[in-house]
Formats: structure tokens, C-alpha cells, sequence
């Protein structure tokens, strides 16, 4: 398939498709540079009234890295579409959505869609510089006063703090984390303890 590639800096590229196919929020699909190649998954970023959707690939690996630095003009991309964590949003009535890093990739589609009110905490380094004004600005222009913590200039925060805070300030039912495994346990632990349904990734395969 024909990808097109937009650059915000060395640590993300921003991968668009448009070959028929408009994925639904909370799905991901899968690439790769040959037909019988190790195939790597991002979340799909479809955006609602616009054909096609987009990847947002970090820096993660060899095989990301490559494609940051060469990206290529086609890819192959496996034809099956899976669905993730997030779609969890659609059994309540406001969600808090806690993401670090490129976990902003699965979270945005459902900002975009706005089908269940949410909130974000965003935790992530420099996130103009590395993601892009265009993402932050749709970030900005489909949430509600946005938490964005930018950790080069002000540390790691306290997920579990900003997310309690969320909660309780906007009256959300869950919280939902798209995280590396050891934030995601600790956080979706941390409400799970105070009586607040927190959901995150599984890591079982």
C-alpha cells in the first residue's frame, strides 16, 4: 500500500493511508516491508468525515528506527483489523483517558470521534516538538481542558495523582491507560484500590 509520511521530528513519524479502508476507533493495524515479514502493529487513527486514517510510529526498535530514518514510499499491511483496549469507553458514560508517549496514537481517535464525553492526561516529552502541532492541536480543539504534561520540563508526574484528580473533577466512571506494562498495572492497581474501574492493556500474547 501507498504510504505518506509526515516528520515531526527524529523520535515519531506520522504514517497516512488511503486505499479504501477506514478502520473504526480503538482498532489497529499491522505493517510491514515484505509480504512474509515480521509484521509490527500501531493503532489506526481514522479521523470521522475523512477517508483513509494514520499511524503515529515512535521510535521503539530496530525495525521502527529504520522506518523513521528511510521511510518508505509502500508497505504491506495485513488485512486483518483487531480491536483494542479503548473501545471499553463505549459501557460508560464519561471515561478519563491516562496515555504516555505514543499511547497518544490509540487514545486520539476516540477524542476525535466523541462519541462518550472523556478527559485526558497526557504524559509525554516536549509534545510539539516530538508529535507535531497538528496533533496537539487536535488534541486541544476535541477535549475539554486537556491535562498535557510535558516531562522535559517538568519530570515524570504521578499518573495515578493526575488521574484521581481527573476523576473527581469531571465525574468519569473509568479511567482507561495506554501505557508502557509497568504504568499501566501501577495505575489501573492505584484506582482499582480506591473503587474506580480503571482498564489497560493485558500483554497475554
Amino acid at each position: 500500500m501507498k504510504v505518506t509520511i509526515d516528520k515531526p521530528s527524529n523520535h515519531v513519524v506520522i504514517a497516512g493511508f488511503d486505499y479504501g479502508d477506514t478502520p473504526f476507533a480503538g482498532s489497529s493495524n499491522a505493517l510491514s516491508h515484505t509480504p512474509f515479514g515480521q509484521y509490527h502493529s500501531f493503532a489506526n487513527i481514522p479521523t470521522p468525515g475523512k477517508p483513509g486514517y494514520r499511524l503515529a510510529i515512535s521510535r521503539a526498535g530496530d525495525w521502527t528506527g529504520d522506518f523513521i530514518e528511510n521511510p518508505p514510499s509502500h508497505v504491506w499491511v495485513k488485512g486483518i483489523t483487531t480491536s483494542g483496549v479503548a473501545r471499553i469507553e463505549d459501557l460508560f458514560t464519561k471515561v478519563v483517558y491516562v496515555g504516555t508517549g505514543s499511547g497518544i496514537g490509540p487514545i486520539l481517535p476516540h477524542l476525535l470521534k466523541r462519541k462518550v464525553p472523556n478527559h485526558l492526561v497526557w504524559s509525554t516529552r516536549s509534545p510539539r516538538a516530538t508529535y507535531g502541532d497538528a496533533i496537539v492541536d487536535e488534541i486541544e480543539a476535541h477535549t475539554e481542558n486537556p491535562v498535557i504534561w510535558d516531562t522535559d520540563e517538568h519530570g515524570k508526574p504521578n499518573l495515578t495523582t493526575l488521574a484521581l484528580q481527573a476523576v473527581r473533577e469531571t465525574g468519569a466512571e473509568a479511567v482507561i491507560v495506554i501505557a508502557n506494562q509497568k504504568l499501566t498495572r501501577r495505575v489501573v492497581h492505584d484506582m482499582e484500590s480506591l473503587g474506580i474501574p480503571a482498564y489497560g492493556a493485558i500483554w497475554d500474547s
